[in-house]
């Protein structure tokens, strides 16, 4: 899992990523380039991983949801 972070945080250069029920959650501080970021991604991962990409706007909307354990 570690792997997939560091591979998470040079591809995207998150603001934060939270891990919830096996699912990645990666704030990004603008959507773009997010299509190259995404097929970068899955260059560097072979294996099938769940991810939800957010906008820093999308985030400050759900901050009083539940988004997992902050690793980033």
């Amino acid at each position: 899992m570690k792997e997939y972070v560091e591979v998470l945080k040079s591809v995207f250069d998150p603001i934060a990523v939270f891990l919830k029920d096996e699912e990645f959650i990666v704030v990004v501080k603008d959507e773009k380039n997010l299509q190259q970021a995404i097929a970068e991604l899955s260059n560097e991962i072979d294996d099938d991983i769940s991810l939800v990409v957010l906008s820093k706007e999308e985030y400050e909307k759900m901050s009083h949801e539940d988004l997992g354990e902050k690793i980033v």
